[in-house]
């Protein structure tokens, strides 16, 4: 039985472990990788996503919520906890897959500095796609680089999305329309799974909502979102016909 309320347990951020500010001082001569290998998420079944990605992402994985008051919304990559389908055994992303823009950011995060009201920009020194010896540098002659710039925007912007997500997300539980779910999915191989711990929305009670409330979700762009997750929901298939692929992964 897979749990994916459990799938961020810890309490630094999935993947996170040791993260340090990002300066000159320390990462002069520091670069990132162009070719990024994705073993770090090799072990990870489910991963945060933003809501503007839903419309995208439900072509390739199921998409559901967490539990709780403040529920996140996650796609499902693979059938078992520890197991991600789309990472091959050389670390490589599934061809033609687009890769969620959690997984994409790491080993960068932007945080908030209460005392100070500031933001600051932190990296896992994780010598797989950040050190000495790779190709795009993050600092030149002690200054910041485009390249590095660039790095620091897409980190502004998966925040900016993320608390629009979190709003998404709020108004969901608000209106009491998630409902725990359960996918009972046969493997190629005959074995029965049950995984459990997720939600989904209820189709029937979206509908109900009151035409004020619809209108409003229309404007902020939410009701695509909706329907995007309901068609995610068929994606389950997709999974096992990964598995079919990988005869030896455990289930």
């Amino acid at each position: 039985m897979t749990d994916v309320d459990n799938a961020d347990a810890p309490s630094m951020p999935l993947f996170y472990t040791n993260p340090v500010p990002v300066s000159a001082a320390r990462h002069g001569d520091w670069k990132v990788k162009n070719n990024r290998e994705f073993r770090y998420a090799a072990d990870v079944h489910a991963v945060p996503i933003l809501a503007e990605e839903i419309p995208q992402l439900q072509a390739f994985y199921p998409i559901v919520f967490t539990g709780g008051d403040s529920p996140a919304v996650m796609a499902l990559l693979g059938l078992r906890a520890g197991q991600n389908l789309f990472v091959d055994k050389d670390g490589k992303w599934r061809p033609n897959t687009l890769v969620p823009a959690y997984i994409q950011r790491y080993p960068f995060l932007l945080v908030e500095v209460p005392e100070d009201k500031r933001l600051i920009l932190i990296m896992e020194e994780d010598a797989n796609l950040v050190g000495p010896d790779y190709e795009v540098p993050l600092f030149k002659d002690g200054q910041g680089t485009p390249e590095g710039e660039e790095i620091l925007n897409y980190c502004v912007t998966f925040n900016n999305s993320a608390r629009l997500t979190q709003e998404f997300c709020k108004e969901l539980a608000a209106r009491d329309l998630l409902v725990d779910q359960r996918a009972d999915v046969v493997t190629p191989d005959g074995k029965r799974l049950s995984l459990s711990g997720f939600r989904i929305i209820d189709e029937q009670k979206f509908n109900a909502l009151p035409d004020e409330v619809f209108l409003e979700w229309r404007k902020r762009n939410w009701i695509g979102l909706v329907y995007a997750h309901f068609v995610s929901l068929g994606r389950w298939q997709s999974l096992i016909d990964i598995l079919k692929e990988h005869p030896d992964a455990e289930v």
